[in-house]
């Protein structure tokens, strides 16, 4: 079923939050910082108030509460006594057109004493290194062992230890953050796109120091997000200006500001060290992880305990251990991003598994076949038992019984110089949901008319995935009615109760669940009455539900005081990627000719939409494989726009075969789970692996750029 608003997003006529217009309506601009890291001194805003239309201009003296959450080390709305990275917002100008505020803002004068830059996150914890917040420069650290593990790895016949980084990846999300913010009566309503309006509606009261119910978010329709979303102060912005200015006020980043003050995928630096039998059995799997969350800690712990998690992958192992650290930084702040944490793992852990099979002599197929978790098998790091929907084998299988797999030995001789072919393989695991210990939970509220047309308001919010037609379908196949008697309305926290983020692979999963719960309550309520006039008569026409994420039965090694401390995933979605590619031997170039996805998804409510993000999330892994790395010199930006920042286009992006691995979630709607992170994850890995089989080099770095190839090659 397609999304209701496809014709519209083709043609261009949707109407997103950044194309609203109000009577009488101002504009908004950001004064940003232009270092990295120093002392304000002063903040002198005389000649921008002075300017013919300027209509307000704000500091963080002018916040009631200067803070975009409970720590110090969440940051400031604006930043009033240091500032912490480029692009850190130190005041908003509210002016009569876009121009007028943006020039106003420029002329915001800020004296800042400049203080050490803390670049290097491997420095970040020295003593001599200068302290970013009170606490430190340790933003968190999560570690965990199953055993002896250093034993294990003594006794095994074959060790692989592999150093490898990853970069910051920018979202470019289509639309930049923006939108309007209106008062009316003592309460504002915000137009801005969001994946937690729950969150962001949290930040505008407590940032104003007004009552929650005075806060209306209108999270969509947004073009893109990819984890951008999650907590950008964008809300607070529009909410704060417009209170200042006594007028609507509409804001949208540029995106240069974007590059220099959105939040990127966190760069990591992982160390692996894999054991195997000669057989090929896994004995051990050892792994350390340095993160870097820039400034202020947004998601940092969090990515972190998703990667520990994550860092055994899809697979059994008898003994393991992970240790991680995040650091503050004077970098890019770092946040949420599809994958969130795992691809940063999988990348190490892949890749060794990849030099496992070649220094033992067995398939790469066959190593990780041997190896994979089974429904209710138990966790490789902490114990607990998966879910029975879990279809990692048949996933893997999937991938592997394409051609592109099949024939690339015969692909790999027809070959011309100077490019050389290699096919490579990957495999991918990530939970759905905030794992155990969360309270983790979705809502859905329904009413009918007389006539038995269902309005149903439903979360997690829709940020461009069309979850609300995958809501309207499985309404329908619960009460067994057609779609266009179903209305829904997602996003807006007036009208849609309280459902978490547009996050953790958790959309389908936890608001289809919520969906489908509140539709059998109607539908139990509708037999019981007679018909939807009669629940009319009786007032008893409206209806709500909650689903709440199911918790490991068992959380194995995990004390059960410290669940929530790791929040293990009882639900995995697994996706298995075969890359096949040419390299120029003598430029280091990569073109990739094809990618299989096979996803394993539970039931795809609607597959066209689940092949949707399949393709999506492939194209983004190329970019993280091949070009996307937000670069910095001592915490200035130098990739500054699109010009300068390589991601993937229709031209680079290959033929995308997507395999969908279908079973039966018993836990989720119809036995559907959530796919949309995990195809993200094996794209990097694979394409490494496909590399080493063209050229014998196995990359230790990502993104691959010629240069780095070049480099391995000599």
């Amino acid at each position: 079923m397609p999304a209701e608003q496809a014709r519209e997003i083709v043609v261009g006529a949707l109407e997103y939050v950044t194309d609203l217009r109000f009577p009488g309506m101002l504009h908004g601009a950001v004064t940003r910082s232009a270092i990295p890291h120093g002392r304000i001194v002063a903040i002198d805003t005389s000649k921008a108030v002075a300017m013919p239309g300027v209509r307000a201009v704000l500091t963080g003296a002018d916040v009631p509460c200067n803070r975009l959450g409970p720590a110090d080390v969440d940051g400031p709305v604006l930043a009033d006594r240091r500032v912490r990275q480029v692009g850190e917002a130190i005041a908003l100008v509210a002016a009569v057109d876009e121009g007028t505020a943006r020039r106003a803002a420029e002329a915001v004068a800020v004296t800042v004493e400049p203080l050490p830059v803390v670049a290097d996150p491997r420095e970040a914890l020295s003593p001599d290194t200068p302290k970013l917040h009170e606490g430190g420069n340790l933003a968190g650290r999560i570690g965990f062992a199953s055993g002896d593990v250093d034993a294990a790895l003594a006794a095994a016949d074959v060790v692989v230890e592999r150093v490898v980084g990853t970069g910051a990846q920018e979202h470019v999300a289509i639309e930049p953050p923006g939108g309007v913010a209106l008062w009316e009566a003592g309460q504002v309503t915000i137009w801005c796109g969001s994946q937690n309006p729950g969150l962001h509606r949290r930040k505008v009261a407590r940032a104003l120091d007004i009552e929650l119910d005075d806060v209306r978010l209108v999270a969509g329709p947004v073009g893109g997000a990819f984890g951008a979303r999650n907590d950008d102060p964008m809300p607070v912005f529009l909410a704060v200006l417009a209170k200042a200015a006594g007028a609507p006020v509409h804001m949208r980043m540029t995106r240069e500001e974007v590059m220099a003050a959105g939040p990127k995928r966190h760069p990591f630096h992982t160390t692996v060290r894999v054991g195997f039998t000669r057989d090929g059995d896994l004995a051990a799997s050892d792994m350390t992880a340095l993160a870097d969350t820039g400034p202020y800690v947004t998601s940092g712990p969090n990515v972190l305990k998703t990667s520990a998690e994550m860092s055994v992958g899809p697979y059994r192992v008898p003994v393991a251990r992970f240790d991680g650290r995040v650091v503050y930084t004077n970098n890019a702040n770092a946040g949420a991003f599809r994958g969130y944490g795992v691809p940063q793992v999988a990348f190490a852990l892949e890749t060794a598994i990849d030099e496992a099979a070649a220094l033992l002599g067995i398939d790469p197929v066959e190593l990780r076949m041997r190896n994979l978790l089974r429904g209710g098998d138990r966790h490789g790091l902490y114990g607990h038992a998966v879910t029975p929907g879990l279809r990692a084998a048949e996933t893997l299988a999937a991938a592997a019984a394409d051609d592109w797999w099949v024939s690339r030995r015969e692909w790999q001789r027809a070959a011309r110089g100077p490019w050389r072919r290699g096919t490579g393989i990957a495999m991918a695991v990530k939970g759905v949901g905030l794992g155990s210990g969360r309270g983790d939970a979705a809502r859905a509220r329904l009413i009918c008319d007389i006539n038995g047309h269902v309005r149903i308001w439903a979360g997690p919010n829709h940020t461009g995935q069309a979850i609300d037609v995958a809501y309207r379908q499985i309404a329908a196949d619960v009460l067994g009615m057609d779609t266009a008697q179903i209305t829904v309305t997602v996003g807006d926290t007036q009208l849609v109760p309280e459902s978490g983020a547009t996050a953790a692979s958790r959309s389908m999963y936890a608001g289809g669940s919520a969906v489908a719960a509140v539709c059998e309550r109607y539908k139990a309520a509708l037999a019981e009455a007679g018909g939807p006039a009669r629940l009319v008569e009786l007032g008893r026409a409206e209806f709500e539900a909650t689903f709440h994420l199911p918790d490991v039965a068992d959380p194995g090694l995990i004390p059960p005081d410290r669940l929530g401390d790791h929040a293990p995933h009882l639900v995995y979605g697994c996706s298995a990627q075969v890359v096949r590619l040419e390299v120029h031997e003598l430029t280091g170039e990569i073109r990739v000719a094809g990618v299989v996805c096979a996803v394993d998804c539970g039931r795809a409510i609607n597959p066209g939409a689940v092949i949707g993000q399949a393709e999506g999330g492939v194209a983004q892994g190329l970019g993280l494989a091949l070009m996307e790395e937000h670069r910095l010199d001592g915490g200035r930006p130098l990739t500054t726009s699109l010009e300068n920042y390589l991601i993937p286009t229709a031209r680079d992006v290959p033929e995308i075969r997507t395999v969908l691995v279908e079973g039966d979630e018993p836990t989720g709607p119809m036995g559907a789970k959530g796919m949309s992170e995990v195809v993200i994850v094996p794209t990097g890995p694979a394409v490494a692996a496909a590399v080493a089989d063209a050229v014998g080099v196995r990359p230790a770095r990502l993104p691959i750029t010629p240069e780095r190839l070049l480099e391995g090659l000599r």
